[in-house]
């Protein structure tokens, strides 16, 4: 039997061991909970290192050291279901000697005597808010968090080091963040041997396993999280900006998490009908274009309907289905069968293709009805589905309390998950229906701000164009201006599918669609979409050159030799993070026209998505004296949760502090000439704060 690394058990030595600890400006954090959220789960194993010493704090384990392990062992079957237990009787009703394996589950010692979580977060308490040592660790939001439910819910403060986010400022594509991937990766260990070299108790429970072998896991954590920041701090060099300003909004982005959203489950049987009908006629309208009903789930069924290879399939009713013969433009790798895949019903859709659209819009309202939605056992092993599985008890309503990830996209905007909130469509109807679950709960008001066409103004800004900043600075509709000079007309004679037109183009310029899509929108020919952009680019005449200077400093930083080494990238604004894009230099069109369309993009939604960071690091301190606090950050809205009694002023400062956002190098407003635009409402849920 092994022995255990060494353990603090007793208030006495951890008192030591925060003495020691605070001689240090930096600690490594690690904890072990139950497997549940931040809110709710129970604190299991503390563990605080510095520079040559680690320090291991159980809490409550439930195992001692192993005293043997899981194994087979051969009995007989009455000894192991001694008389009267049928199954260890022969068919005559005599006890059954006949040999069987049986599975023994491990053995464990008695656990030590160890102290509670209120007695070691009271002692480490000086450590965790001390404005002087940083807490460093992987993912450490999720360390602190659970632990301020041990603080009366108040979330230990910077300075913070998080090496997960530093990594991903470093390298924006890695397929996964977790600590042991990164390790295994930069060590070269093989695959084959990382589940032994860095087994994954986390993710399996650690309460499942000896204390020994616990302390081991927990000990690699620290070492590894705080190799992980010795290797890559030095890196950062011109990045460190950027890494600073993510650390900077942390303590906004650890608040609206541990906050939580209010959910008013009275509401949600009628948005689950308003779901299958939307479903239902979206289904119906395929079947009529189809000449059968089939299930829109299997993949077979929608090849066929979309490209006819093959033998030709049917409906539920037998009859053979309407084959829409459109030319392959996407195979699978082996099979070589067509692919039905988003982006490949989506490249349809912009042809104008009626049933890839409608598809895409049945895939949309699925995925909303199953996140959304769900029932509280529905699930095959009887478990929560849907939003149930995310909901969280309270005194009042239930809470979501959706993760932000700051390092979950490519341009630094904020992905989201357990809900994915950033899944609700902007302004259609089932999103809107959906955000009437979400509200603000008694004595509250749910205020909503949503900037205008920030990416827009962002390319303004960021091009100089002229017309394009006088449509800014003037306060004219920018889609409107768009259609008037592409169909050659006045604005105020510009209707709304002219005006939709217009729409398409300015987000053209940033997403890259081009005259195929034009055409749709328009119902046009490519020869009219052609002159349609040509006249676009004939008024705002500093775009096109503004792109093309983008792609060449973007080229010209990289090695075309080893990209891979060096790659092109873009410098988001306004602190230089960077999105690395090493298909700029691809040799085929396909590849290096795709990066293309990258790079213009990620300089625009990188920037619009720092802005809209800098006003959440600014409001969030200011919405204390409120009672108030941000819920979440959503495409380019954020929703603030007021006493009812404050809400006017709280929705004043919002949009004053969103609309001011100022230049973090030059001072002075960020856009410059180019105002920034805040809708701001106000309402008892979601959908009606933002006028949905």
């Amino acid at each position: 039997m092994r022995r255990a690394p060494h353990l603090i058990l007793d208030p006495v030595e951890l008192r030591h061991a925060v003495a020691e600890i605070r001689q240090h400006d930096i600690v490594t954090i690690d904890i072990e909970t139950t497997k549940l959220s931040p809110r709710l789960n129970t604190l299991r194993w503390v563990g605080m290192g510095v520079p040559g010493r680690v320090f291991l704090v159980p809490v409550q384990h439930p195992k001692g050291l192993l005293l043997k392990p899981e194994r087979k062992v051969k009995t007989t079957k009455c000894a192991e279901y001694p008389p009267p237990d049928p199954r260890g009787m022969t068919p005559g009703g005599k006890p059954s000697n006949a040999t069987i394996e049986v599975l023994r589950p491990a053995e464990y010692a008695p656990p030590p005597d160890q102290m509670f979580a209120d007695e070691v977060c009271s002692l480490i308490k000086p450590i965790l808010f001390s404005t002087r040592i940083a807490k460093l660790g992987h993912n450490v939001k999720f360390d602190l968090e659970s632990l301020s439910k041990y603080f009366d819910d108040e979330i230990p403060p910077p300075p913070y080091h998080d090496t997960l986010i530093l990594r991903h400022i470093l390298n924006e594509d890695h397929i996964s963040y977790s600590l042991k991937e990164l390790t295994c990766n930069r060590y070269k260990i093989p695959r084959k041997e990382r589940a032994t070299f860095y087994p994954p108790l986390g993710e399996l429970g650690t309460d499942n396993f000896a204390l020994d072998v616990v302390a081991r896991y927990l000990a690699k954590d620290l070492r590894y999280a705080w190799l992980s920041f010795c290797n890559d701090w030095p890196r950062l060099r011109e990045l460190q900006d950027a890494y600073d300003f993510e650390m900077s909004i942390y303590p906004a982005i650890m608040a609206m998490e541990y906050a939580g959203f209010p959910v008013n489950l009275d509401e949600i049987d009628r948005v689950r009908d308003d779901l299958d009908t939307g479903i239902h006629a979206v289904e119906e309208e395929v079947w009529q274009r189809t000449g059968d009903s089939f299930s829109l789930s299997l993949t077979d069924k929608k090849r066929w309907v979309m490209f006819g290879e093959g033998k030709p399939l049917y409906g539920d009713h037998k009859r053979p289905l309407i084959s829409q013969s459109l030319p392959v433009i996407s195979r699978t790798p082996e099979a070589q069968v067509p692919q039905v895949t988003q982006g490949v019903l989506e490249a349809y859709q912009n042809t104008g293709n009626e049933v890839a659209s409608l598809f895409l819009q049945w895939s949309e309202l699925e995925k909303l009805r199953g996140t959304f939605i769900g029932s509280p056992d529905g699930g095959e092993d009887g478990k929560p589905t849907g939003i149930y599985r995310f909901l969280r008890p309270t005194r009042t309503l239930p809470t979501v309390h959706t993760s932000f990830k700051q390092h979950g996209t490519k341009t630094g905007r904020l992905s989201a998950s357990e809900p994915n909130l950033q899944q609700l469509p902007k302004g259609e109807t089932a999103g809107a229906t959906i955000r009437e679950l979400f509200v603000a709960g008694y004595g509250y008001v749910l205020i909503v701000a949503d900037y205008d066409q920030i990416e827009l103004r962002c390319a303004g800004y960021l091009s100089r164009d002229p017309k394009m900043l006088q449509v800014f600075q003037r306060g004219e509709d920018i889609h409107r201006r768009a259609a008037s000079v592409m169909f050659q007309v006045l604005p105020e004679e510009v209707t709304d599918p002219q005006r939709n037109l217009g729409k398409t183009q300015n987000f053209a310029v940033l997403y890259g669609a081009g005259e195929e899509r034009i055409a749709v929108v328009g119902h046009m020919s490519k020869k009219r979409a052609r002159v349609m952009i040509r006249n676009y680019y004939e008024e705002f005449t500093e775009l096109e050159p503004w792109k093309e200077r983008v792609l060449r400093e973007a080229r010209d930083v990289g090695d075309r030799a080893d990209p891979t080494r060096l790659p092109p990238y873009v410098a988001i604004p306004p602190f230089g993070r960077r999105r690395r894009l090493p298909d700029l230099f691809h040799p085929e069109f396909k590849p290096a026209r795709a990066a293309e369309r990258q790079a213009v993009n990620a300089r625009v939604q990188g920037f619009a998505a720092n802005i809209t960071k800098l006003a959440m690091r600014e409001l969030h301190p200011q919405l204390i004296p409120y009672g108030a606090e941000m819920l979440a950050q959503v495409h380019d809205e954020i929703v603030v949760r007021a006493p009812r009694d404050a809400a006017e002023d709280v929705l004043a400062l919002t949009e004053r502090v969103m609309s001011g956002v100022e230049d973090p190098n030059r001072g002075g407003p960020i856009l410059r000439k180019v105002p920034l635009v805040v809708s701001v409402a106000s309402g008892d849920n979601w959908a009606k704060a933002k006028g949905k």
